[in-house]
């Protein structure tokens, strides 16, 4: 399933969050892995089939020693069966002494054979004899019955097997050690436990792999909705022919669709309006000026108004233009003239043309990595955000105080310094939305709608870059408009 937009023009993104995505989306790559859907949903897997292995593992240690042992008591069994019927053949028809058979009889490499008759034990190694045999498996086997059990000897663990003979009291023992079942129980576990740890790392990669392709489908859904958070109603998600993912797909188009219709709707209403306003506006500046060609005629008192007036209309003037180019904007006009513009250049006339006005200079430094830099950029857009930049400096930040252009990897920034209490960090990103006023302040006490950094936000991003607001190193605020060398993408 993949996110397209369509051939419309986009909508301009909500340039109020335009620095706040790309902070967020920077803290978002600093993620840890394991705090992401994918991670814990690899976390899940590899927990829950190492769980299931380590279980299977357990039954396998079981199963395997289980029958190790019964195949150890079936073979000690048969063998000790073996050398008590040779044994007892032995006595009868070679005329062999009893420490005689014992020797002769073929037994394991620490095996020991032990003979009792009437209460006597005779045994084939000094290390072992009647006080290691278990009074029970004595018993038992002097009453005719064969048994078998496992003791401890000397710190060691052993089998031993009892097999009753034709004589009465009379048996034949044997002990066998059990070292080399032991030696594989604990090669076993060790390999069953090894497997078990080393198959994590494994399964985390594995599960990483895995579950890829299951999430892609989910983010590209967040890809889809967060672009459209950023104000591309033209948005659209392709579900490729997935059953599962048709319903989700074409409810969200659905819905974008319906959201794009409806901005679409108010842009264009924004703009009607903006656009009849110009009529009665005209006329209103015509009479003004009609006015005051008979002002020195006039008593102070209404020359005093007219002046009031003039300010008002031309302040409306104002705000019915900026309400006219969000509109426009809004609409999806967006008549980029894209040329080459030498960056530096266009910042140095603007400050000219404001010296010429008589309004505040300020000190301009240009890096002598960014005098030459030409960037591919729609002129008047770009004039219009230095000159909105300015302005905002001189009637809501205490005065323009500098304006550096500086050259990075792959874009130019402008950094418009100014005099003000600068912008407080909660405000950063309220500050660009229109009619938006700082709360507190100069920036709330001067005159202004609220939509000069609206278009700069707006004119900044339809040429492929970003404005943001920090603090100035001289104190104030400090925006920054940055644009790419390149073209406009």
């Amino acid at each position: 399933m993949t996110a397209t937009r369509s051939r419309r023009a986009p909508l301009p993104p909500d340039t109020g969050r335009t620095p706040e995505h790309t902070a967020e989306d920077g803290g978002r790559g600093r993620t840890s892995p394991l705090r992401t859907l994918r991670g814990r949903a690899t976390l899940a897997f590899t927990l829950v089939t190492t769980v299931v292995c380590s279980v299977m593992a357990v039954a396998v240690w079981f199963a395997v020693s289980q029958y190790l042992l019964v195949q150890r008591e079936r073979i000690t069994l048969l063998q000790a069966s073996d050398n008590a019927v040779q044994f007892d053949r032995a006595l009868g028809t070679q005329g062999l002494t009893v420490p005689q058979a014992l020797a002769q009889l073929p037994r394991e490499t620490g095996s020991v054979s032990l003979y009792v008759d009437d209460g006597e034990w005779v045994t084939t190694s000094l290390r072992m004899g009647r006080d290691d045999m278990p009074d029970q498996l004595a018993e038992t086997v002097l009453e005719g019955t064969a048994a078998r059990q496992r003791i401890e000897v000397q710190g060691a663990t052993v089998m031993a097997v009892g097999i009753p003979l034709g004589g009465l009291d009379e048996a034949y023992f044997e002990v066998f050690p059990l070292d080399e079942l032991d030696k594989t129980y604990r090669v076993l576990a060790t390999v069953l436990t090894l497997s078990v740890v080393g198959l994590v790392p494994l399964l985390l990669g594995l599960g990483w792999w895995v579950t890829g392709p299951a999430l892609r489908p989910l983010n590209r859904i967040a890809s889809a909705a967060e672009s459209i958070a950023e104000g591309h109603l033209s948005t659209r998600i392709d579900p490729r022919g997935d059953p599962a993912l048709v319903p989700i797909a074409s409810s969200f188009n659905r819905t974008v669709a319906a959201l794009e219709a409806r901005v679409r709707a108010d842009a264009r209403f924004a703009a009607d309006v903006s656009h009849e306003l110009r009529s009665p506006l005209t006329a209103m500046l015509g009479a003004v000026d009609l006015v005051e060609v008979a002002a020195d005629d006039l008593p102070p008192e209404a020359r005093e108004g007219l002046w009031v007036l003039r300010a008002e209309v031309h302040r409306f003037e104002r705000l019915v233009a900026d309400l006219l180019e969000i509109s426009r904007a809004d609409a999806g006009n967006t008549d980029l003239v894209v040329e080459e513009v030498r960056l530096a250049a266009l910042v140095q006339e603007a400050l000219a043309r404001r010296r010429l006005a008589g309004r505040s200079a300020a000190r301009v430094v240009v890096e002598a990595e960014a005098s030459e830099v030409v960037i591919h950029a729609d002129k008047r857009r770009l004039e219009r955000v230095l000159g909105n930049l300015m302005d905002n400096a001189d009637k809501h930040g205490g005065g323009l105080t500098g304006v550096t252009v500086a050259r990075g990897e792959s874009s130019v920034c402008v950094l418009v310094d100014d005099a003000g209490p600068g912008v407080p960090e909660g405000e950063r990103l309220r500050i660009f939305d229109r009619f938006a006023r700082g709360a507190g302040g100069v920036r709330t006490r001067t005159e202004g709608a609220g939509l000069g950094l609206a278009l700069v936000a707006r004119h900044v991003q339809a040429m492929g870059g970003s404005v943001s607001v920090g603090d100035s190193p001289s104190g104030g605020a400090r925006f920054s408009v940055e644009l790419p060398i390149g073209s406009v993408p």
